[in-house]
């Protein structure tokens, strides 16, 4: 049975709104309110971290801190309207999963992922899941936890529905199917991805949450039949294939093209792989974004399952792709000569011109002070100089 609901008993549990996790990651409360008088005010202010003027930054230490600081700035919570009806349990080892599950993030469930450590529940997703008080999606039967794969967390005092499996491929396919049925219908586009190189996968995150795209995974050259069987139930779709031949050899895509129409989307590195992505569209699916005045979002490829944080911030008013880098030091050629390709610029009037925003996803160890600097300054809003006839 693919959906193993749970009813559970709902204990009294105090709201911890006033705990959140700082860029430790730790649980301990942030900083609000620094003194003026306080020798240490302006690190306890966060600037330049935690954001400049076009670079706001989620400074967790970990995935798991990212991911609750992306999800906690797209639901504060203070009421009904911006609190999530259920929540995404997944394994932070699972990076296939977290992935896989950002298509809860798209219409119409509108579900975000926090991640567990193995099977106990790290304090700031704890903590979150306690602010956020999901109250139950009328499309998974109430439930108010998805759990995704076995070795998810379990959460007592939750109304909880699964999405069983071991199997990467097995887990995929369930969240297609999970989310097929809660449309009504499966999709007609098909994100695949390597089930075996995170930094080539992480980008179909936040597509899938913004367009409701299910991700499914193959090996180099092989389609697994979990994969094969998720494709049959879509009956003949666009597949999307992520990543060049020396990921998704052309023995796997020979296979695909047996349950639908294949394009592939490359770049040789993840860094390219990503901006390709985010430069693509063809009748109707990817983002197409050549032009100024977007939201991005920036991880790491050391973080795959940081690709969850990104999906929140895909959807939900942001609408942000995911872009990567392999470096913290410095931001890789490729990803700075893009940002200069869609900076933004002014001829008279800085009211009327659009703006570029970026969310870096961890901390400095992810991106330094430095690169951030360099980020900001090539994002930032410009006048731009034109030539008399």
């Amino acid at each position: 049975m693919l959906l193993l609901v749970a009813l559970v008993a709902v204990s009294g549990c105090k709201n911890l709104n006033e705990k959140h996790a700082n860029a430790r990651g730790n649980g301990t409360p942030p900083q609000v309110s620094a003194q003026s008088s306080d020798t240490s005010a302006s690190q306890e202010l966060g600037f330049p971290v935690t954001a400049t003027r076009n670079t706001p930054r989620v400074a967790g230490a970990d995935p798991v801190a990212d991911v609750a600081g992306a999800v906690s700035a797209v639901f504060p919570a203070t009421s009904s309207a911006n609190r999530p009806h259920a929540v995404a349990i997944v394994d932070k080892n699972n990076w296939q999963g977290a992935i896989a599950a950002s298509v809860l993030m798209a219409n119409p469930l509108g579900i975000p992922v926090l991640l567990s450590d193995g099977s106990s529940l790290p304090p700031v997703s704890r903590d979150t899941l306690k602010r956020l008080k999901p109250t139950g999606s009328p499309l998974a039967e109430n439930a108010q936890i998805i759990r995704i794969g076995d070795g998810s967390a379990q959460v007592a005092g939750y109304k909880t529905a699964v999405v069983p499996g071991t199997d990467i491929y097995e887990i995929a396919a369930g969240i297609d199917r999970f989310f097929s049925v809660a449309r009504a219908k499966p999709a007609s586009d098909v994100v695949v991805a390597s089930g075996e190189q995170a930094a080539f996968a992480m980008p179909a995150a936040a597509w899938a949450a913004r367009s409701g795209d299910s991700v499914l995974f193959v090996k180099q050259n092989v389609v697994p039949a979990f994969t094969r069987s998720a494709l049959k139930r879509h009956a003949h779709p666009n597949i999307y294939v992520l990543g060049p031949p020396s990921v998704i050899g052309s023995a796997a895509v020979k296979t695909l093209a047996k349950y639908g129409t294949v394009h592939r989307i490359d770049g040789v590195t993840p860094v390219e792989n990503a901006i390709a992505f985010t430069k693509y569209q063809s009748h109707g699916f990817g983002w197409g974004i050549t032009t100024p005045g977007q939201n991005f979002t920036l991880a790491n490829t050391s973080r795959p399952a940081d690709a969850a944080g990104a999906a929140a911030l895909a959807t939900s008013g942001v609408f942000a792709p995911l872009l990567l880098t392999d470096r913290s030091d410095s931001l890789p050629t490729p990803l700075d000569n893009y940002f200069l390709d869609v900076q933004p610029g002014y001829q008279s009037n800085p009211n009327a011109g659009v703006f570029n925003h970026v969310w870096i996803l961890g901390d400095h160890k992810t991106l330094s002070v430095g690169a951030q600097g360099r980020l900001d300054t090539i994002t930032e809003l410009v006048p731009v100089q034109t030539r008399s006839p």
